[in-house]
C-alpha cells in the first residue's frame, strides 16, 4: 500500500471512528428506543479508531501495547463526548453539559499522555473548573433559557 493511501486510510478510520463514537454516546443518552443500535455503532467506531491508531503508530514508529490502546481509546471516547455534547446541546443542555465537562477533562488527560506532555496542577485545575462551569451553566441558566426536549430534539 502506498504511503498516501495508508495516510488516507488512517484519516478515514480515525475520523469516522470518532464520529461514530460521538453519535453513539449522545444518542444512547437521548434516544432510548434504539440504544442497542448506538452501542453497536460506538463499538464499530472504536474498532475503526483503533485500526487507524495502529496504522498511525506504525508510521510514527510508536510502540504498540495495552497502554497505547488504552490512551487512544480513551481519547476517542472523550472526543466523542465533546462532539456529541456540542451537536445536541440545544436538544438537552443538561445532558450535553455533563458530556462536555467529562469529555474535556478526559480528553485533556488522555491527550497529554498520548503526546507525552506534562500535566500541571494548574492546567488540570483549569480544565476541571471549566468543566464544572459548563455543568453549572447547563443545569441552571441555559437549561431554563434554551427551548429543548428531554429525550432528544430530532428524530432519526
Amino acid at each position: 500500500m502506498s504511503e498516501q493511501n495508508k495516510k488516507f486510510l488512517i484519516y478515514l478510520t480515525s475520523y469516522l471512528g470518532v464520529a461514530l463514537i460521538g453519535g453513539s454516546i449522545v444518542h444512547v443518552g437521548t434516544l432510548d428506543a434504539h440504544s442497542t443500535r448506538y452501542i453497536v455503532l460506538g463499538v464499530i467506531g472504536l474498532v475503526l479508531m483503533v485500526i487507524g491508531s495502529i496504522l498511525e503508530a506504525q508510521i510514527e514508529r510508536e510502540q504498540l501495547n495495552m497502554k497505547y490502546f488504552a490512551i487512544v481509546s480513551t481519547l476517542a471516547i472523550a472526543t466523542g463526548f465533546l462532539s456529541g455534547g456540542i451537536q445536541h446541546y440545544l436538544d438537552n443542555p443538561v445532558y450535553a453539559g455533563y458530556l462536555l465537562a467529562i469529555g474535556l477533562v478526559v480528553a485533556y488527560v488522555a491527550f497529554a499522555h498520548k503526546y507525552h506532555f506534562g500535566i500541571t496542577a494548574q492546567g488540570l485545575l483549569t480544565v476541571i473548573v471549566l468543566g464544572l462551569v459548563l455543568i453549572l451553566v447547563s443545569n441552571t441558566v441555559l437549561h431554563e433559557v434554551i427551548p429543548h426536549e428531554v429525550g432528544g430534539g430530532h428524530q432519526h
